[in-house]
């Protein structure tokens, strides 16, 4: 019988495999499969089934000792993973129109958006999950330290991210950043740029709290 930390680490593998499979499934069938609308759908299913499980069992796929901002940490750097994959395919895929979008219906985002909604649901129901049983105190002094020097390195990376835009925009040819200063893709952007921060601030964090148990 596998540990509930293994049955979470073999779903959260699936997971990141079939998502990957439903951003960047090739176009055409392989062997008569369609990858992207099987992984998307195995993705879906494997998100439910993460829910499901720790809603059943949520003791066990952390150490004791973890706290329950620990363990929302390492829940939150992967979906917020898969949330920066999901936009930068979203981004990609925008960028082979010949044309910047003008409106907001015109960038084709249903199946991003669909995705998005199921990832920021399936990461609040399992924070909300890890938390219900862990009583009033769910941060302590040590977590509370840990995440404002990971708020700072959000920060940082932010500032760092601007300056190089101001370079970029100082520097580069008008016609060259022409479709990118179109205000539909500039705002898309933009939010790209929050989850790029909240990305780092998950990666300090994890890292912060794994260096804290050798």
């Amino acid at each position: 019988m596998w540990s509930a930390r293994r049955q979470a680490a073999v779903l959260s593998a699936f997971g990141l495999v079939t998502g990957l499979a439903a951003l960047f499934g090739p176009a055409e069938r392989w062997s008569g499969v369609d990858i992207g609308a099987t992984g998307s759908a195995l993705f879906g299913l494997t998100l439910v089934a993460l829910v499901v499980f720790f809603a059943r069992q949520p003791a066990g796929v952390f150490p004791d000792d973890a706290s329950v901002a620990e363990q929302r940490a390492w829940i939150g750097l992967l979906f917020i993973g898969l949330i920066l994959l999901s936009f930068v395919r979203f981004m990609y895929t925008v960028s082979d129109q010949p044309e910047a979008p003008r409106t907001i219906d015109s960038l084709y985002a249903l199946h991003f958006m669909r995705h998005l909604f199921a990832l920021v649901v399936g990461w609040e129901l399992i924070a909300h999950l890890i938390g219900r049983h862990a009583g009033a105190i769910q941060l302590d002094e040590r977590d509370l330290r840990l995440r404002h020097s990971a708020d700072r390195a959000g920060d940082w990376v932010l500032k760092v991210i601007i300056v190089v835009c101001v370079v970029a925009l100082a520097l580069l040819p008008a016609p060259l950043l022409a479709w990118w200063l179109a205000p539909v893709i500039l705002a898309n952007l933009l939010i790209g740029l929050l989850i790029a921060r909240s990305l780092v601030e998950h990666v300090v964090l994890t890292l912060a709290y794994f260096a804290a148990r050798r």
